[in-house]
């Protein structure tokens, strides 16, 4: 079992069914409004160049600002810009006070004090979406498109398969089979309709929206003020104008709030995590969720309404032609959905082939043993789903079994070699002898082991009380991967060492066959004298043993490569 399916068997996945009861359950229970989160104002001022206002004016007119240029030395068209510019920065004092002082290009505390409320609303935000779109988009798309293209998630779940496509051609070639599934997905997706596809990027484009609201470096923005004699202001550096205008980028584009469609699903993502872990109560964070999500919106939307944030850019810029542009994103959401759903289906080729190969590898065994392998007490295993999930369990239940087999045909030949063998090399004794015992204590290590993965030892009451702790899904994961990793480690140790063992004595049994005493192992000098006037029918044992070993390397080898690819690549036995 990989990293991923251990991890996965502690996080609920709902099926469509189980998903529509819960997004009922949310929509019975939300009272979130829907009402725009940014309606522009009109503040009796034209948004066009000052030069083409000026323009308009009638010659008198502009001839009064002439006069008056004479006086200050200033063209009439700069006099009329910063008679406007006044105008303005007055029309933003008087409707949003404490907020702006145009006179000395200041932020006010106002202005502060709505700012550090939008961060909340953001960090809010920030925490949902980090469970959702900024930790895996794929997943969180492809559970937003079981509920918007219900019938294209049941086609991709239930009829893409590798089980599904073998019902229906059986004893299908694995190339074959690979190339089914594949075009069987690219056919589904061609069954998106126009308005799936324009549901879905519309919904893609509000997340986009929200993750860099989420996103805005707000605490640097807020480090900006500074104490002065009318409380914390900052002064309107071009630094801070730029932070103004990314953020009036973010709420421009974010003038509707997320439909509800998209924030349900939001929620069904970020409940579904939790379900079925202890302690969970849906009903209650389902709640926490619309409650905290309604205030954070009336967040925005209050911000939006007392702070003139457009505005105060047009009266530092002097550019009363400034508009927010509208923030792109969400175009890719197709792109991303599918490499979700060709990156599943593919791992579910991986794991049917992988199977397959056990099941092969099994079939093997039980000719070899010629009886059934049986898993390890404690282990995750098909009769026992809540056994420890240790990935080195089938290696250890094949070392186990063997042990057997060292008992019954090997033992006695080993035993005859180190004790009454003469080694040309003194090192090849203590060598011998430490393999010798590396393979034939490997079942009572492996008892040992079994026993710390029962629920009273130490790695599985480790691993019970971590299950039950009331903490983040993320944080609990952790841990869990950690106390699996320690028993991992120990599984490895076991495993590594019988190789190890197994490889040295099929080497130094080859070198007492050959009689070599030049090459790396020296072999013995009294090989013939070993077992008397029976030579001939030793050395057959001794031949046994040596192919006995090499079979039982490639079985461990060949599940290495099923259950700890990494590892196999890494010691080059893959």
């Amino acid at each position: 079992m990989s990293e991923n399916q251990t991890l996965d068997r502690l996080i609920s996945r709902m099926s469509v069914e189980e998903r529509l009861d819960l997004l009922k359950k949310i929509r019975a229970n939300s009272t979130i409004s829907m009402e725009p989160l940014y309606v522009p104002k009109d503040w009796g001022l034209q948004t066009v160049s000052f030069e083409a206002q000026f323009k308009r004016r009638p010659w008198f007119v502009r001839m009064v600002y002439r006069v008056m240029g004479l006086f200050t030395g200033r063209t009439a068209a700069k006099v009329f810009e910063d008679e406007r510019m006044l105008l303005a920065g007055r029309l933003i004092e008087t409707g949003a006070p404490g907020v702006f002082d145009y006179r000395q290009n200041r932020l006010q505390e106002g202005f502060l004090s709505s700012l550090t409320e939008l961060k909340e609303a953001a960090r809010f935000f920030y925490n949902v979406l980090d469970t959702g779109i900024n930790k895996d988009r794929g997943a969180f798309y492809a559970v937003l498109g079981s509920l918007v293209m219900e019938d294209i998630h049941i086609r991709l779940q239930h009829e893409c398969g590798p089980q599904t496509i073998l019902a229906s051609n059986p004893g299908m070639q694995q190339s074959d089979l690979r190339q089914t599934v594949m075009n069987t997905m690219e056919e589904t997706f061609q069954l998106i309709s126009e308005t799936q596809r324009s549901t879905m990027y519309y919904h893609a484009r509000s997340l986009g929206y929200l993750k860099e609201m989420s996103c805005f470096p707000f605490d640097r923005f807020i480090l900006c003020f500074q104490n002065s004699p009318d409380g914390r202001t900052c002064r309107i550096s071009p630094a801070v104008r730029e932070l103004m205008q990314n953020i009036d980028r973010i709420l421009f584009s974010l003038r509707e709030p997320p439909s509800h469609s998209l924030l349900e699903s939001l929620f069904v993502y970020e409940l579904e995590t939790g379900v079925g872990e202890p302690g969970f109560n849906t009903d209650l964070e389902m709640a926490t969720l619309l409650e905290r999500t309604g205030e954070a919106l009336a967040t925005i939307r209050d911000f939006n309404r007392r702070i003139p944030l457009t505005r105060i850019i047009r009266c530092v810029t002097r550019n009363m032609e400034y508009s927010p542009a509208q923030i792109s994103g969400g175009e890719d959401w197709f792109q991303v959905y599918r490499n979700y759903w060709k990156r599943q289906l593919e791992n579910a080729l991986a794991e049917y082939f992988t199977e397959k190969k056990r099941r092969d590898i099994m079939e093997s065994l039980e000719d070899f043993f010629d009886t059934h392998l049986e898993p390890l007490s404690h282990v995750a295993a098909e009769k026992n789903p809540n056994g420890f999930p240790l990935p080195e369990s089938f290696a250890l239940s094949f070392l186990n079994a063997y042990h057997a087999v060292l008992n019954s045909n090997v033992k006695r030949v080993l035993r005859i070699v180190i004790m009454e063998g003469e080694f040309f090399r003194r090192e090849d004794r203590i060598g011998m002898n430490e393999a010798y015992n590396d393979i034939m204590y490997a079942a009572e290590h492996i008892r040992a082991l079994d026993a710390k993965l029962s629920p009273s030892g130490e790695h599985g009451k480790r691993y019970a009380q971590a299950k039950q702790e009331q903490e983040a899904l993320q944080v609990k994961r952790r841990k869990l991967q950690m106390i699996q990793n320690d028993a991992s480690g120990e599984a490895w140790d076991i495993i590594t060492r019988s190789r190890d063992g197994m490889k040295r004595i099929g080497a130094m049994l080859e070198a007492i066959l050959n009689r070599d005493p030049v090459g790396e192992y020296g072999g013995l000098s009294n090989f013939e004298k070993l077992a008397g006037r029976k030579t001939a029918a030793f050395t057959r044992d001794v031949k046994k043993v040596v192919q006995s070993l090499k079979q039982a390397l490639k079985v461990l080898n060949d599940i290495d490569t099923l259950d700890n690819p990494a590892k196999a690549s890494q010691t080059g036995r893959g």
